[in-house]
């Protein structure tokens, strides 16, 4: 294609899909049930995530973090305010 100024400018070309992400990365592509898609979907709005991607890349942070304290010998619990006691997450590894 020639510009006014008569110096040929390349020609660019659509390509089909989406566009490529500049960040390198790698895709997962996974099949869930309703009722899962509508936990993540319901968790994304309490949290006010961006996207699904978002809460599931954060829930394997957290999970991750659970995982190490477990293997250090560590436990998890949560608590909740006007209990008495706490309760210990059980986590099946």
């Amino acid at each position: 294609m020639l510009e006014e100024s008569g110096v040929a400018q390349p020609i660019l070309q659509r390509t089909k899909g989406r566009p490529r992400n500049p960040q390198p990365g790698n895709r997962l592509h996974i099949l869930l049930p309703d009722s899962l898609l509508k936990r993540l979907e319901d968790i994304q709005a309490a949290t006010h995530a961006a996207s699904l991607t978002e809460v599931v890349k954060n829930a394997l942070i957290l999970y991750a973090a659970a995982i190490e304290e477990h293997r250090a010998g560590g436990h998890l619990y949560l608590k909740r305010p006007g209990d008495a006691a706490d309760r210990q997450l059980a986590l099946f590894i």
